[in-house]
């Protein structure tokens, strides 16, 4: 009964009245209808659950496939580092896919106490230090002045093959989440111009690569888009994409506050164009 009653509680369903259903089961029909009730929503909580942990294991699994592809295509390492991109894609591996999409995941299942155990023993034992946010600046930066002191076009880069994937007949290019964490610390070194240049890649490779890990949200990369494009002066593309954040989201905190900035500024370049017709 108790555990029944927890597991209930759990998934906030504590406000019906187990004890009660069980009492009064065996003197009427509807007493055994109501325990068919609470089993039915057991089962379609317990089925979200699991829908969400197959998704996360076939998300992890697709990045350890993509991994092991990737070690095993390296020839020379030092050539293969030689090119920012790789640096850039190996330090964004661990400063935000090992960490955000898989020890954060795995971790946070209490079922996995031992293994968080194991596995931060065998860290411990090997003393070895992830990289930062700030080593993936640095990353970002090089990547930038490489782009920079080359010529090379954004589009150029993003779609840049990194390696061929013989085995699933594949080019592995840059991801939509990689092209977007460029695009953010763009954003945040005040480089907008490259910054809506890669977060329109983001944008592009995210409508072709749902499914592919990491995952990357419309919504997501418009949070910086629509800000950087503000900051460029095109307040009516900044609109119409801060609008589409808020038809996804409609309580998007930045993007209400952000809408009330661009229709003022998007009126001042209306009275001043109108202007600009009377003195004509």
């Amino acid at each position: 009964m108790f555990r029944v009653s927890a597991v209930l509680l759990t998934f906030g369903l504590g406000c019906l009245s187990w004890g009660s259903t069980c009492a009064s089961y065996a003197e009427s029909e509807d007493g055994v209808q109501s325990l068919l009730d609470v089993e039915e929503i057991l089962v379609k909580q317990f089925e979200l659950y699991l829908d969400k942990a197959e998704k996360e294991r076939d998300s992890i699994m697709r990045f350890l496939d993509h991994v092991n592809h990737l070690h095993k295509d390296m020839d020379e390492p030092e050539e293969y580092f030689g090119n920012p991109i790789n640096a850039f894609t190996t330090i964004s591996r661990f400063a935000n896919n090992w960490k955000h999409e898989i020890f954060d995941v795995v971790l946070a299942h209490e079922s996995y106490t031992e293994f968080k155990q194991r596995l931060t023993n065998e860290l411990d034992r090997h003393e070895l230090e992830e990289p930062t946010s700030e080593d993936l600046v640095g990353a970002t930066r090089d990547l930038l002045d490489m782009q920079e002191s080359e010529g090379r076009a954004t589009s150029e880069l993003a779609n840049e093959v990194i390696f061929a994937d013989e085995d699933r007949g594949e080019n592995v290019t840059l991801s939509a989440s990689d092209c977007y964490v460029i695009g953010r610390h763009l954003c945040q070194e005040q480089q907008y111009d490259y910054a809506t240049e890669w977060l329109l890649q983001a944008r592009q490779h995210a409508s072709h690569d749902a499914s592919t890990f990491p995952n990357i949200t419309q919504a997501q990369i418009l949070e910086h888009l629509a800000p950087a494009l503000q900051e460029l002066g095109n307040n009516k593309l900044a609109n119409k994409l801060n609008n589409e954040i808020l038809k996804s989201e409609p309580t998007h905190e930045a993007a209400l506050k952000n809408k009330i900035v661009l229709q003022k500024k998007l009126a001042l370049e209306r009275i001043h164009i109108a202007n600009l017709k009377v003195d004509l």
